[in-house]
């Protein structure tokens, strides 16, 4: 092979790898803020936006023990939403979860009603049955979120 030839065929790789960036990461804004109930901060507790016009699209974090939460895309880690519309959804996670189960079963044998599942009203569990909506705009965002 002649030298023209070889260093042609050894760049072209690097020239391939180069323009395969793939598509551009649409861009996030910061997204956190404060979320309440009855006064009280909730704790353990998943919070999702899911965007109201893409199902697809949704961004996450965890709500800390003093209520405060930070979201994040949960394929990519960076911090932040996209701008548009997102309902609130809310989840138990860790500790709080398993003390719900274990409560729940703890009631069940009692012979008592069980207790609520979560330590927030049922609806805030779907997007479907949220009642909760709020934008992401292109800015910083401190989105506080008030339970009834």
């Amino acid at each position: 092979m002649s030298r023209g030839w070889s260093r042609l065929y050894f760049s072209i790789p690097v020239l391939f790898a180069l323009g395969c960036g793939g598509p551009a990461k649409p861009t996030v804004y910061p997204v956190s803020g404060k979320v309440t109930m009855e006064g009280k901060s909730l704790a353990d507790v998943g919070i999702y936006f899911i965007s109201t016009t893409d199902k697809a699209r949704n961004y996450s974090g965890t709500i800390s023990a003093d209520g405060s939460y930070t979201l994040s895309d949960p394929e990519d880690k960076r911090a932040g939403a996209q701008a548009g519309k997102y309902k609130v959804v809310l989840q138990l996670t860790g500790d709080a979860l398993q003390k719900s189960m274990m409560a729940a079963m703890g009631q069940g044998q009692a012979g008592g009603p069980p207790p609520s599942a979560t330590p927030f009203p049922k609806e805030y569990t779907s997007a479907e049955t949220s009642p909760k909506e709020v934008e992401v705009k292109p800015e910083s965002n401190t989105i506080d979120i008030t339970i009834p």
